[in-house]
């Protein structure tokens, strides 16, 4: 019940505060490039989850919801768009693709002894800064893409100033992921599911839901350079950014729960990024094959 309840309210505070953020864009004429560039892969429910985690001491299921955001995004996600999608989907430039194994090699170290602290915090943001500046360098049409995208659908919505619908969001944001990790907390004292397991496989699925139709989507409207640059951009964030924040929050002490987690985000990167990388395109089969593999991952990480 909390859980449903909590996912529900963030995604509706989160929802109004990237409208309102769009409204406050327009209204102050800021270029929607850099609008896309700031929130670029940033998924806001998710990223209020993990801080909301490791404000409250549930760091490894900040830890985990983090990782289980990517690997969310790149099965059940990203494997819907392609299953549902009419043709396969181009790869976008071969930079997009690598880089953000960079950020996943650099998340790496960062939890090899499964402590990140604030220092290691600072230089994951460190990381992550970088990342955007390359991309915002030799690709502007991704995240210029993305802020156009948020600057139209600014409009839709209820008719309240845009202060007053991104302070109201964020609000909604910071209520329901706190009842989120609540439901969260119940869970693991209910169960003998690892902590990094329930923020990995329960809040990362919860608080990532409306990022299939963020997929989805653009696929079928004949735009994949959203979805795909959503995907990657995603993939750099969690690794880096946004653990980096939430261990500026409070160090985070991981499980092997969330190591697990790490790693089937890294292996479903893998997959995509190679087969992007061989053949330019994925389709039906790699959709297939990345929704088999979050499923195995289910199976086999309930268990440990």
């Amino acid at each position: 019940m909390l859980l449903g309840l909590g996912a529900a309210v963030l995604t509706l505070g989160a929802e109004a505060a990237v409208r309102g953020a769009g409204r406050l864009a327009a209204a102050h004429r800021i270029s929607p490039f850099l609008l896309g560039a700031l929130l670029f892969g940033v998924d806001l429910e998710s990223v209020g989850a993990v801080l909301i985690a490791a404000g409250r001491g549930q760091t490894a299921i900040a830890g985990g919801e983090a990782f289980g955001t990517i690997v969310f995004l790149f099965s059940a996600a990203f494997g819907a768009a392609l299953l549902l999608g009419p043709k396969p989907v181009q790869s976008p430039s071969i930079q997009m693709v690598l880089l953000p194994g960079a950020t996943l090699l650099a998340g790496a170290a960062a939890l090899s002894d499964q402590v990140v602290g604030r220092l290691e915090g600072v230089a994951l943001l460190s990381v992550y800064g970088i990342y955007l500046g390359l991309v915002i360098r030799d690709d502007r049409r991704a995240p210029e893409a993305r802020g156009e995208e948020i600057v139209r659908e600014a409009h839709e919505g209820p008719r309240l100033s845009p202060m007053a619908l991104l302070v109201g969001g964020l609000v909604l944001v910071f209520g329901g992921a706190t009842v989120l990790v609540d439901g969260g907390v119940r869970l693991l004292s209910h169960t003998g599911l690892a902590a990094g397991f329930v923020g990995a496989a329960v809040l990362g699925a919860l608080a990532s839901l409306d990022e299939v139709f963020l997929e989805v989507i653009p696929v079928l409207r004949g735009l994949p350079q959203l979805a795909t640059g959503n995907l990657f951009g995603t993939a750099a964030a969690f690794s880096t950014g946004v653990l980096g924040l939430a261990a500026l929050v409070r160090p985070l002490v991981l499980d092997s729960a969330t190591t697990t987690a790490f790693l089937a985000a890294a292996v479903l990167y893998t997959v995509v990024a190679t087969v992007f990388l061989a053949r330019g395109r994925a389709g039906k089969v790699v959709g297939l094959s990345v929704v088999l593999l979050y499923a195995l991952w289910l199976a086999l990480a309930s268990r440990a």
